[in-house]
């Protein structure tokens, strides 16, 4: 097979290996998920969105994830890209200004540590032959021993291992070969312990990725690891990847997992990074799963209405973020308008600063007289 062509493969298998959340829009989050575009994908920098090159060293795998299109029971075109050709073309790329950063993962060659061999290997040929400064995002495979990661973590600015499920149970469904507690969750505390010796070792952090909908954990499942993760494993960032049937694979008959939770899953991991919500805070229904009709925000205000109507003027920071509508800027903004001795005097005044009134007028009230009625 042609150099070309086997980037093309490597880049279509990388494709549910998550790098980018650009909205919490649930519209943008489902139109994100669902995208794909030739191994070029936009994560997001702060306000800037990043085009990153997506690609596994190989897609040859020694193991049995039954949920994966690189899995060894699967019947397909295996291609491999040895370093080298990896770095040269990453560069070329790099230097037509088609890309600005580089995500590579790979499937098991062998084992682990062969594996991380290679795409070390690939790291160091960009920082040392071609003066690479830029991004590097390395996936550190289940298994790796120590002295690996570490090296990966020294040439990375972002490293990340997929916990792929939420309980051991789950995880013993989807593969026989690793092991939930060895080979993921020890490697995970083994990162963070590197990272927080010495934060120059991948010092964007590191992250995780959870399947969702290839087993049948509940979003409390999934939300209660992702808040643990977040806890004890400093976790900044957790993606999802929305599970997708594939033929030819131990779950090919299996239900594809639907966007719109996948999106609600996000928001409500949101809440946690940005707006400093508890586990307890968030509202499931009998199922264990969010309501998928609505925003986990609006649903968690809406069954706790003893908390509402919240005065915009008197509430503090902490309570006004919590109020559906009103964002952390839109907060930040009525503290600071306090500061100037100024108060808010009708809902048009929130939506000057960036308020969704739609939302926030059924939560509060100005001046003493409530906006709306439960």
């Amino acid at each position: 097979m042609s150099l070309s062509k086997d980037i093309q493969q490597l880049t279509d298998a990388a494709y549910y290996d998550r790098c980018n959340t650009i909205s919490y829009n649930i519209d943008q989050l489902i139109k994100t998920i669902n995208d794909s575009n030739d191994g070029i994908y936009y994560a997001k920098n702060g306000k800037c969105l990043v085009p990153l090159f997506k690609i596994l060293q190989s897609n040859q795998c020694n193991s049995d994830c039954t949920y994966c299109t690189n899995c060894k029971k699967h019947k397909y075109q295996r291609a491999s890209i040895s370093p080298e050709a990896l770095a040269k073309v990453y560069n070329q790329y790099y230097q037509e200004k088609k890309v600005e950063g580089l995500f590579l993962s790979s499937g098991i060659i062998k084992d682990a540590d062969t594996t991380t061999e290679q795409m070390i290997k690939t790291a160091e040929i960009l920082r040392n032959q071609y003066s690479y400064k830029g991004y590097i995002h390395l996936k550190i495979i289940p298994g790796t021993n120590k002295d690996y990661i570490k090296q990966a973590m020294q040439l990375a600015d972002r490293v990340s291992i997929n916990i792929e499920s939420a309980t051991q149970e789950g995880f013993e469904k989807l593969t026989t070969i690793k092991d939930y507690k060895i080979d993921v969750l020890r490697r995970l505390k083994w990162i963070d312990k590197l990272h927080t010796r010495d934060h120059h070792l991948a010092p964007a952090g590191h992250t995780t990725q959870i399947i969702v909908g290839a087993n049948d954990e509940t979003d409390n499942d999934i939300l209660k690891t992702v808040y643990n993760l977040r806890k004890n494993y400093n976790i900044k960032e957790n993606y999802f990847s929305n599970f997708t049937p594939i033929k030819n694979t131990p779950l090919e008959g299996h239900n594809a997992g639907k966007s719109i939770r996948t999106g609600r899953l996000y928001q409500a991991e949101h809440l946690f990074s940005s707006y400093n919500f508890k586990l307890d805070e968030l509202h499931f229904e009998k199922d264990g799963n969010i309501a998928l009709d609505e925003d986990p925000k609006f649903i968690a205000a809406e069954n706790n209405p003893e908390k509402y109507p919240m005065d915009v003027n008197t509430a503090s920071y902490k309570e006004l973020i919590r109020v559906p509508g009103i964002g952390v800027k839109s907060a930040r903004r009525i503290i600071h308008m306090r500061k100037q001795k100024k108060e808010i005097k009708h809902i048009t005044d929130l939506k000057k600063i960036g308020a969704n009134t739609r939302k926030c007028e059924l939560f509060i009230k100005i001046k003493g007289s409530y906006q709306s009625h439960f």
